[in-house]
């Protein structure tokens, strides 16, 4: 017998049930597929409508996890994309709504207008073609192909190609707008432009490109007022039309009226809020005349006014970087982050502030996070690779340079990662290689010619280098790299007084190039000329006084003409200016060593590999010191944790494999870190000794005597060298040349050093 709460339970159970099969039966009706997608799709083109942009993206996606394939929301999808300036995803979208529907028109045209825009003329002229078969009236296709022609600069095609269209369709303004162009750009024509152009406007009062055209000719004519009356006619023709707002402001710019061009700005950036261009417009327009401070002042209303605007936030960081306001950009960048940490912009700041805070792994993380979600944006790509070269994972780095480069394959800061990575790795083939295709795609960048040069430089081509600089030259006659290239190469001639003009011209064209006035300060030395070189260097320091790296070269000067006192002060000093930069701190190091306070020195690298973790270099120079006090142990360790963070840094490769040796460890590890430590700098004496000395222990006897014959070329006054090769031609037999390279180590080393005992010992034994 059922209790009473027992048979209540049932009955609310049954009721559950029933209630289900009802829900169940109603569900299943909302649930048809067809149905659902469709109402997706209205939804989404009612907030288009609206201009509620990223609630219709929303829908159309929300369509499409209905049916992937369903080719009305790829192509509303597709528009909304396009609208936003997210270019790549739309392109995506209107390829599948091409492929899923052959026939749509509209979506090939589009397509074409992305592929003319892009510079792919030949499979835009495809596209234009495929329309013209399905529908050999259609105008669209014509004024796509006059386009088309116009970008190949072939006018009379253009010329008959929009009159196809004009004749199929007179009464678009387009189609008229497209004509006036095309016959502005022709002095015997340029009087029927505005005619044309003027029909446009008449035909189509809301169309804003025929104001902004209409606009560009009254201009050009010195009529600003008919100019300015078509700019506020665009603008009232589409207010959120930010190429409008752009041009009025240009207008003013070139009526010197700052102030209206600012306000114009201010304005769009005001009304169009999430806007990514309206913002981007006012935020460049203060970083490129040099009014950060003025540009944070006048965005911080506007970021209160709009404290939801993503545009608005990113553009205030931007400012708030240049302005070197860290703490406020640390600020914005971390709101920005806490809402949306993979947009592409938001990720890029995100990433430029952890590296220039010493994080490069947690940038590296946080870009290849966005990266993942934003697969076809190339700066992302180009950032990833930035972040990963500066965490030392090279071949990271080399891998998002080249998906940059397979995205936008004439995308310079590509070309210009490949090229670095081939350099940091010595690859000059790879170097020519990134040389040749920058020259064949783009030979008018001085670029290509400048890293094909930099290869037979190093291939002992120089005639063939120095013409490549001198076209890199001739190209970019106000760029510095050409001049310091060529100097690089007369230093090798031993061509001092050419070299030293040209690196002269390297600082006229780009006062701050650390690097060149190095060399001119080497080249003094080489001459004897001390007091010269630190004389060149204040001079410099003088007219640019806060350049943290010309505090770091006059401190080595100072030091290494026994100035001490001013060698610490000049490193302190460049650590001021700059507290995360390396190269003040190695600066810093050099002073005290050379006072003899090494245990300072490693205090110093020990504080810096605590607030830079992931600093490989660091860990490096902190084990170089360790081993230097006769630390062994600590060094291996120090070694190691760099070579967890990069693991071909080439220095802890071999000091780890030397001592290895030393302490009688695994051989087999011992050989591999040798050799990839030669990989990586086959030009260092240092790293043949260590790999020969490697070969020595592994009873490789000839290949240790070629690396060390051809090492002592090089550096033929290392004692460590000679005892090496003298040991390895023992055991070649070659009794003779063994001791006198003995007797030599014996004579280079210092007295009572551990490789004159050894020398010592080795010569004993032979007696």
């Amino acid at each position: 017998m059922q209790t009473l709460s027992t048979s209540r339970a049932l009955r609310l159970t049954a009721a559950m049930l029933a209630g289900f099969v009802v829900l169940g039966s109603v569900s299943g009706c909302s649930r048809d597929p067809n149905k659902q997608k469709q109402k997706y799709l209205e939804s989404g083109k009612r907030y288009a409508d609206e201009d509620k942009l990223k609630e219709a993206a929303i829908q159309f996606s929300n369509a499409l996890k209905v049916d992937r394939n369903f080719a009305d929301a790829h192509y509303e999808l597709a528009k909304v994309y396009l609208k936003q300036g997210s270019t790549m995803p739309g392109y995506g979208e209107l390829m599948k709504t091409v492929d899923l529907t052959p026939n749509n028109v509209k979506a090939r045209i589009d397509l074409g207008d992305l592929l003319m825009a892009g510079n792919a003329l030949d499979r835009a002229t495809a596209q234009a073609n495929a329309v013209l078969a399905i529908d050999a009236n259609n105008a669209d296709a014509h004024a796509l192909l006059s386009g088309i022609a116009a970008k190949k600069n072939d006018r009379p095609e253009a010329l008959a190609e929009i009159q196809k269209a004009l004749a199929l369709d007179p009464n678009k303004a387009a189609y008229h707008t497209a004509l006036g162009v095309l016959e502005a750009g022709d002095p015997s024509t340029a009087g029927q432009a505005e005619e044309q152009i003027r029909k446009a406007v008449a035909l189509d009062d809301k169309n804003v490109g025929s104001h902004i055209v209409l606009a560009s000719i009254l201009q050009s004519k010195g009529d600003s007022a008919g100019a300015l009356a078509q700019l506020n006619a665009a603008i009232a023709a589409d207010p959120k039309n930010v190429m409008a707002r752009s041009a009025l402001a240009d207008l003013y710019l070139r009526q010197h009226d700052t102030a209206k061009a600012e306000e114009t700005m201010r304005k769009a950036a005001d009304d169009l809020s999430d806007e990514p261009a309206a913002a981007e417009m006012l935020s460049t327009y203060y970083i490129r005349s040099s009014q950060a401070d003025k540009g944070v002042a006048a965005y911080g209303p506007l970021v209160e006014a709009h404290p939801k605007s993503t545009p608005m936030k990113i553009g205030y960081a931007r400012l708030l970087l240049y302005a070197k306001n860290l703490p406020k950009a640390h600020e914005v960048v971390k709101q920005l982050v806490d809402s949306d940490p993979t947009h592409p912009d938001v990720a890029i700041l995100n990433g430029t502030m952890l590296l220039n805070d010493g994080k490069a792994s947690d940038a590296y993380e946080a870009l290849e996070k966005a990266s993942k979600a934003n697969p076809d944006n190339g700066q992302l790509k180009i950032w990833l690779g930035r972040a990963a070269r500066t965490k030392g994972d090279i071949p990271a780095a080399q891998q998002a340079y080249r998906d940059a480069a397979r995205i936008n394959p004439r995308n310079p800061e590509a070309q210009e990662g490949l090229a670095q990575i081939s350099m940091d790795r010595h690859d000059y083939t790879t170097l020519a290689q990134v040389g040749e295709s920058v020259i064949a795609s783009n030979p008018q960048s001085p670029n290509g010619y400048l890293w094909r040069g930099m290869a037979e430089g190093t291939n002992k081509q120089f005639d063939k280098a120095e013409a490549d600089f001198k076209q890199a030259i001739k190209l970019a006659p106000d760029a510095p790299n050409g001049y310091y290239e060529l100097a690089q190469l007369r230093l090798y001639q031993r061509n001092i007084p050419q070299a030293q003009g040209l690196l002269e011209q390297t600082l006229t064209h780009n006062p701050n190039s650390s690097p060149a006035l190095s060399m001119l300060a080497q080249t003094y030395l080489a001459e004897k000329q001390p007091a010269k070189a630190l004389a060149r260097v204040n001079e410099q320091i003088a007219k640019v006084p806060q350049n943290a790296e010309m505090y770091n070269l006059l401190s080595q000067l100072q030091g290494g003409t026994g100035d001490q006192q001013g060698a610490m002060a000049s490193a302190e000093k460049a650590m001021q200016m700059s507290p995360n930069s390396p190269g003040a701190v190695i600066a810093y190091t050099h002073a005290l060593v050379a006072s003899g306070d090494i245990p300072k020195a490693m205090a110093k690298w020990q504080q810096w590999t605590v607030t830079h973790p992931n600093d490989a270099s660091a860990y490096t120079i902190l084990g170089s010191l360790q081993e230097a006090q006769g630390d062994r142990d600590s060094a291996m360790a120090s070694y190691k944790k760099a070579l967890q963070t990069q693991p071909e840094q080439p220095v802890a490769s071999n000091n780890l494999a030397y001592l290895m040796m030393e302490t009688g460890q695994n051989m087999d590890v011992a050989l591999s870190l040798a050799q990839t430590a030669r990989r990586v700098m086959p030009n260092s004496p240092s790293t043949a000794d260590t790999l020969a000395w490697a070969y020595f222990h592994k009873g490789n006897y000839t290949s240790a005597r070629s690396l060390l014959e051809d090492a002592l070329k090089t550096d033929p006054n290392s004692a460590a060298m000679h005892y090496h090769l003298g040991m390895t031609l023992q055991k070649l037999s070659a009794t003779t040349d063994a001791t006198a390279h003995l007797k030599k180590a014996v004579a280079l080393a210092a007295p009572n050093s551990q490789t004159a005992k050894d020398a010592e010992k080795a010569l004993g034994q032979q007696s």
